[in-house]
């Protein structure tokens, strides 16, 4: 559970979404939050789509491919990449439910984050986490190791949380198709870990992120939550 001294960052809305009638941690205080940004996009060459399925090989297949091959899903694609300034193809999201942990297995710690809410980000954090001295980070060590192909699995950042708010709807009946366990929106089981500490406060606290409402809230680093793990896909084979 939150607790009540818990504060929030109030930001910008998507251009298309409305925080309507959200519900908090009990105890709490929250305002909304999502990034929005009108900057030129460069495209570059890329078969890759939102909704296509990665699969346990590496392979990235639409729909109707995936239906034909035979292979396991284990991600859905949730963001193309338009912009080249930017790392890698895209983003996709596991398909499987992960058990609630802990950020930090104890508070006083600065673990290294960026604390940034706008940079894409949540691999070079999770690393961060992952090799900090004099704490460990539960859910780090859980998703470190997830992915066996090649491209390693991450928490993501609070900025990549909020790519994948803005399409969750669509990308959660993907994740059903392919026999996955969709993303919680309920009042008690959506708020997500991110990535990203607190900035001011990176010894004690990291965001956590709304998938009903797109809110952001400040927590208690020791405190589990649910989390769900992504990867950049850098080819498409």
């Amino acid at each position: 559970k939150l607790t009540p001294n818990t504060r929030t960052l109030k930001g910008q809305s998507y251009c298309s979404q409305r925080w309507a009638n959200p519900v908090w941690p009990k105890g709490s205080k929250s305002r909304g939050f999502s990034n929005c940004d009108h900057d030129v996009e460069v495209p570059f060459a890329s078969s890759l789509a939102v909704g296509s399925v990665v699969c346990s090989d590496g392979s990235v297949l639409t729909d109707g491919e995936f239906d034909k091959s035979g292979k396991e899903a284990v991600g859905i694609v949730f963001h193309v990449n338009r912009n080249p300034d930017i790392e890698g193809l895209g983003y996709a999201v596991y398909i499987r439910d992960m058990e609630p942990l802990a950020f930090a297995d104890s508070l006083g710690v600065d673990q290294g984050t960026s604390a940034s809410l706008t940079a894409e980000d949540g691999n070079a954090n999770t690393y961060a986490l992952f090799t900090a001295e004099d704490v460990s980070s539960p859910m780090a060590i859980k998703v470190f190791d997830l992915w066996t192909y090649g491209q390693s699995a991450y928490v993501p950042s609070v900025r990549q949380l909020a790519l994948l708010f803005d399409v969750r709807q669509y990308v959660n009946g993907r994740i059903a198709d392919v026999g996955g366990d969709p993303i919680d929106f309920g009042a008690d089981g959506c708020w997500l870990w991110s990535s990203t500490e607190v900035e001011g406060q990176k010894e004690d606290k990291a965001w956590l992120y709304s998938m009903q409402s797109g809110v952001m809230q400040e927590t208690p680093k020791d405190q589990p939550h649910r989390f769900r793990p992504v990867i950049t896909i850098y080819n498409v084979k």
